[in-house]
């Protein structure tokens, strides 16, 4: 292999430190600490909402808050990897860098730019930023560093993708239940010994604790250990990375910790039993109960740290100096930093639009949205009622799927009118594929129905809708229609929601022309010629201002507006409810 700096004889930089002795060294340091800097701050920069999100995560009552810890986690083990192991080939080559780091950074920034206006709301839902993360520090490592510097980090940029809450997300949710009853019987054996509460309800999970007006104490998925043992399983799997032993060993000793951290948990809810028995349900859960989690989740991290050689395991030796192999793998850095720096202000003005994304689903992908709520508080002025439900629609979405059609009338309050009932479909189901597999246009399509000028209009928090206009082909009636997909929560689970708005093209319909945002004003092409906001169109003669094309869309994308801005205000208004209790 040919290095682009030679394999024989030192490079510039190695040269003035043998010339210059310890001041050569000091300064070659300085230049690869800078360099090191740099590289953190474009990361921070490129992903700056990401991260954020991630970490504001770590203050939730949530087995997958520990999440937050991963990048932390990752950051400290590089740092220990970054020194050579004993023997490690004194292997260069600059082109070699650039092969892989130049396509790592090239998929992340396409993930950023290109992926959330075609997946909206999903984008999100499956946290895509958090799974090509550890692309871009990749791509990074190998730009600046070398791909030497690469290989011997890449545990840690590995770890990285246990930031991703996907695979945990579902582990969690299936295990949540079983655990919860396991730590329950471990309390009730307790109590057996230690008459501290009784067992009550016949659902193994409640206890009822008796001083002066008894209260109960339920077992819930909170307390039932998962947050300490996914948290631990992280910070253990983050540590074993830096030791050397046999995989063996460092397994046992995880399990070993990972049992720690479940009895320990046990002692916590026995000792808010004692404590309530003691000095009452105040003391006990609003004293005790917010802080004796993390206690006992730090003294077991304590413990099993404290007892790696008992285990065979050792920190592992790393030699040499990190400022001397960097600068002979790449002696300069100076236009690639350039890249650097400039690539991770592009890729940070996309991550910052995710924002928009955060009222509808949480950083660790679970969605805020509740199920779509017909009452007339969507749209001021509109009330609905229930017209259809179509059973047949379960053999396209699901045993489980529900589809409803709704008829919104104009009550003569609220800026949006109209004298045509806005027809609303909404189809819910747990199986997204069958939105694809049987989409609107395609629907349409095959009954014959002839579609035209396909639209697509932002919504607000990040919600995409697509506008069309359509023929029935029997009745010769035309309809514009409007729908978007997004996801929602039914108690624990996450669902689906294609909302469909339908507006028949009567002959004498009239709407109101509504106030648009500028951006999706843009998305409809509206122009001059369109009528004039507030104002009542019409399709038919008389008196009323004739409307056009867009006049009619700009109606039903106001009307979706509403719709959107309602539902995330009022699940914003609930999650906050359910937080202040």
């Amino acid at each position: 292999m040919t290095s682009a700096v030679g394999l024989h004889g030192p490079s510039p930089l190695e040269g003035a430190a043998l010339a210059d002795g310890h001041a050569g060294t000091a300064g070659l340091r300085r230049s690869i600490g800078l360099r090191t800097v740099a590289a953190l701050l474009a990361v921070l920069v490129c992903y700056h909402t990401s991260l954020w999100t991630l970490l504001r995560g770590i203050t939730v009552d949530t087995p997958l808050a520990y999440l937050g810890l991963v990048p932390l986690m990752a950051a400290g083990v590089g740092w220990y990897l970054a020194r050579p192991a004993p023997g490690e080939p004194p292997i260069h080559d600059r082109h070699l860098d650039l092969i892989i780091g130049v396509p790592l950074l090239v998929v992340a920034l396409a993930a950023l730019s290109v992926l959330p206006p075609r997946l909206g709301t999903m984008y999100w839902l499956w946290r895509i930023d958090l799974l090509t993360f550890p692309l871009f520090v990749a791509g990074v490592v190998a730009i600046l560093f070398g791909a030497r510097m690469l290989w011997r980090t890449k545990a840690a940029v590995l770890l990285l993708f246990l930031a991703w809450p996907i695979p945990f997300r579902g582990l969690v949710t299936r295990l949540l239940e079983p655990l919860a009853e396991s730590t329950a019987r471990g309390v009730t054996l307790l109590m057996r010994l230690a008459p501290l509460a009784v067992p009550v309800g016949g659902d193994g999970v409640t206890f009822e604790v008796a001083h002066g007006d008894a209260f109960l104490v339920t077992i819930a998925s909170a307390c039932s250990g998962a947050n300490g043992l996914l948290g631990f399983l992280l910070i253990g799997s983050a540590l074993a990375l830096v030791m050397s032993g046999p995989r063996w060993r460092k397994g046992l000793w995880l399990a070993t910790g990972l049992a720690l951290v479940w009895v320990l948990n046990v002692a916590r809810i026995v000792a808010i039993l004692a404590v309530g028995r003691l000095f009452g349900e105040r003391t006990a859960i609003d004293v005790l109960h917010p802080f004796v989690g993390i206690l006992t989740f730090n003294v077991a991290a304590l413990v099993m740290l404290a007892n790696v050689r008992r285990f065979g395991l050792s920190p592992r030796v790393r030699v040499g100096d990190r400022a001397t192999v960097v600068a002979r793998a790449v002696p300069r850095a100076g236009a690639a930093l350039a890249v650097v720096v400039a690539l991770s202000l592009v890729g940070g003005w996309y991550n910052h639009q995710l924002l928009r994304y955060d009222p509808i689903a949480s950083s660790v992908g679970t969605t805020s949205l509740l199920p779509f709520k017909f009452g007339g508080i969507e749209v001021p002025g509109g009330r609905a009622q229930a017209k259809s439900h179509f059973e047949h629609g379960k053999r396209f979405f699901g045993e489980s799927s529900t589809w409803v059609r709704y008829a919104y009338r104009y009550t003569g309050e609220g800026p949006l009118r109209t004298n045509v009932p806005v027809l609303v479909d909404v189809v819910n189901t747990d199986d997204l594929q069958s939105f694809s597999d049987f989409g609107i246009e395609a629907c349409y399509r095959f009954h014959g129905f002839a579609t035209s000028q396909v639209t697509t209009v932002d919504l607000g928090h990040g919600i995409q809708g697509n506008l069309l206009r359509w023929t029935d082909s029997d009745t010769d009636i035309d309809w514009v229609s409007l729908y978007w997909i997004w996801p929602v929560r039914q108690g624990d689970v996450t669902r689906f929601e294609r909302v469909v708005l339908l507006l028949n093209l009567d002959r004498n319909l009239q709407v109101t022309v509504p106030d648009l945002p500028e951006a999706v004003a843009a998305d409809l092409g509206l122009d001059d010629h369109d009528g004039e906001e507030g104002s009542v169109v019409g399709t038919g003669p008389g008196s009323v201002d004739r409307a056009t094309d867009r006049d009619v869309d700009a109606f039903l994308t106001g009307w979706a507006l509403d719709v959107v801005d309602a539902t995330v205000e009022r699940s914003r208004e609930v999650q906050e409810a359910g937080d202040a209790n």
